[in-house]
């Protein structure tokens, strides 16, 4: 036994001093983690949004390609300045720059960079075996490729975007094109390319093409243009000045109040004020660039020149825009961006889900009055089933009572309420003169008057301050839901909960909500839940506000008759204010005793039969 502790000491000693050495807690090295390194020599800075978004499509490839990839970047900055002077002193910097870096592979964007490389880059990069080009805007001048590069050609197809702008304005006489660029080197070969194209397929027009224009002068043109003109944003990032802009400046600016539509090229314009039109994804040539220096590495065969095959395109739409000019006709599988989303879509699976839960418990709940029924008939004077009657009549109400609980609960408001609201009700009931069974039923569905806020998002519920007038439309949708829950059931006393739902926010003189109801039109159960709902509220401490005192609760009834409430009513309610205070003091979670003389009378009715 001495040996086995002494076995079992320096054991755990060892073990000991084993988790508390360096090498446990040592970070781990990740030097060497990469496999591959690459460059992307960009043609423009990156707060150009074509840029980042280039990129951003490169990246999420090669992340996702399995391969441990480290990237490189550089920035032309050619918007700002396409001079030799700078290209030669980049070229300089770089060499010194990149002559101890072995690179996989090097990714140019767009021509510029491609201009760069083709005068530099061997000099640079001189052991680099994979280049690949993509965005570049015409491939004439390396119709014979380039050795060791792949280029992927990036060419708006303008042809269609005209068609679709011409279809889009049939019903106007449209006789000119107006196409606006700036003078940089995608702009001169997207114009060549655009006149020869509208000699070609649209001789019927005239055309004017404005590349040496200042934002206010093409503010100018596009707000004195007429119904017979049709604009389109090529590319606009420098003016003759040689002021840059970022990408959303200048539509912006010029767009603004335009009394015609505006067609873009490239979806990054959406947003700005243009429709859209048949636009390049700058997103999908950064993955076809990536895609095929994974091919390229990989082995695989990839012809030198890539020309344009229309999967970097898509037609796309701003649905605003398209409402501002009345333009209905949509090609079909288009995309249609702000496009407005429904209440219920914007919430459906939280709707389908509470809707379900709410389904099950209507279930038992009707179960349990078929039962009811059922044993009431076949066993009207025994007494056992009496007893049981009972029991599963307590059952529902409890149901019902928890399931308003719950309701007030997921809004931050107390369990307790809804059987305050229970309590007065049934007390204004009595004292208003109604029957004693339609006391017990009234007691009994107004803890459900909210069941409709089972469908409001808890953004709006939870809210500390006062809602927006868009949330407050939102939230005056609970009564529809509530109502639209409960309608379909058989049940008299579901039907009476699904009117307490919808109608506890009309108003007596009319203008409240949802239907604007006034007087004797709302349901009595909904005008006597509504004043006992809301002076609860008042009294009681909400996210948004403090409880108020009884004098400045009874002070906004006596406000509210004969607008809100019915004066009939408030005069009840005020005469009898130190009863109700009482009544709201009791605070018991499981009285259920109104549920007990429903059933009490219901059971003499029977009997009576």
């Amino acid at each position: 036994m001495k040996k086995l502790r002494i076995i079992l000491f320096i054991f755990f000693t060892s073990l000991f001093c084993y988790l508390l050495s360096p090498a446990v807690f040592a970070t781990t090295n990740d030097l060497g983690i990469y496999t591959k390194e690459i460059l992307i020599v960009q043609s423009y800075q990156r707060d150009y949004y074509h840029t980042r978004v280039l990129e951003e499509g490169i990246e999420a490839v090669l992340f996702d390609s399995g391969e441990k990839v480290r990237i490189r970047y550089e920035f032309l900055d050619t918007k700002s300045s396409l001079d030799a002077d700078n290209f030669k002193a980049l070229a300089e910097l770089m060499t010194q720059k990149y002559q101890q870096v072995s690179l996989d592979g090097i990714i140019l964007c767009d021509d510029d960079a491609l201009l760069f490389y083709n005068q530099y880059g061997k000099t640079i990069w001189p052991n680099t075996t994979y280049v690949v080009s993509t965005g570049i805007n015409s491939l004439r001048p390396y119709s014979q490729g380039i050795p060791g590069m792949v280029i992927i050609e990036e060419r708006p197809d303008v042809s269609k975007n005209v068609a679709l702008a011409l279809e889009q304005n049939q019903a106007k006489a449209i006789k000119t094109l107006h196409f606006i660029y700036d003078e940089t080197t995608t702009s001169n070969e997207m114009r060549s390319d655009i006149v020869s194209m509208l000699a070609e397929k649209y001789p019927e027009y005239e055309s004017q093409h404005y590349f040496d224009k200042t934002p206010e002068e093409l503010k100018t043109i596009v707000d004195n243009s007429g119904d017979t003109d049709l604009f389109f944003y090529v590319l606009y990032s420098r003016d003759r000045n040689g002021i840059t802009y970022h990408y959303d400046e200048v539509p912006r600016y010029i767009l603004k109040n335009a009394k015609n539509p505006v067609y873009a090229l490239w979806d990054f314009y959406l947003g700005t004020g243009v429709v859209g039109g048949y636009v390049a994804s700058s997103y999908k040539y950064g993955e076809s660039a990536a895609n095929t220096l994974l091919d390229l590495w990989a082995g695989q065969s990839v012809s030198p020149l890539v020309y344009e095959d229309g999967s970097h395109y898509q037609y796309m739409f701003d649905y605003n825009v398209l409402k501002t000019y009345q333009l209905s006709y949509v090609p079909e599988g288009a995309t249609v961006i702000n496009k407005p989303v429904s209440y219920f879509e914007k919430n459906k699976n939280l709707i389908i889900l509470f809707s379900v839960i709410t389904g099950v418990l209507i279930t038992i709940i009707g179960l349990l009055l078929y039962a009811i029924r059922e044993k009431n008939i076949l066993n009207q004077k025994t007494v056992e089933i009496a007893d049981l009657n009972q029991e599963i009549v307590d059952t529902q109400k409890v149901l019902i009572s928890k399931l308003g609980a719950v309701i007030e609960t997921r809004s931050f408001e107390t369990a307790n309420h809804v059987k305050r609201v229970a309590r007065v009700s049934a007390y204004l009931a009595r004292e208003y003169g109604l029957s004693e069974r339609d006391v017990t039923i009234l007691s009994a569905v107004s803890p459900m008057h909210d069941v409709g806020k089972i469908g409001i998002g808890e953004n709006i519920l939870h809210k500390p301050g006062r809602l927006s007038e868009q949330e407050f439309e939102i939230m005056k949708y609970h009564t529809n839901i509530g109502y639209e829950i409960l309608k379909s059931s058989e049940r008299e006393m579901l039907r009476y909960t699904s009117l307490v739902a919808l109608e506890h926010h009309e108003k007596w003189g009319g203008g409240g909500y949802p239907s604007g109801k006034s007087g004797l039109d709302i349901h009595i159960f909904a005008r006597i839940t509504a004043i006992a709902d809301v002076y609860d509220a008042l009294r009681s401490i909400r996210s948004y506000k403090e409880a108020w005192s009884q004098e400045s609760s009874v002070a906004y009834l006596l406000e509210e008759k004969g607008k809100f409430f019915e004066p009939k009513l408030v005069d009840i309610f005020v005469t009898n204010i130190v009863e109700i205070e009482a009544l709201r003091s009791a605070t018991s979670e499981d009285e259920l005793n109104d549920f007990s003389q429903m059933y009490k009378y219901l059971k003499e009715q029977m009997m009576d039969e």
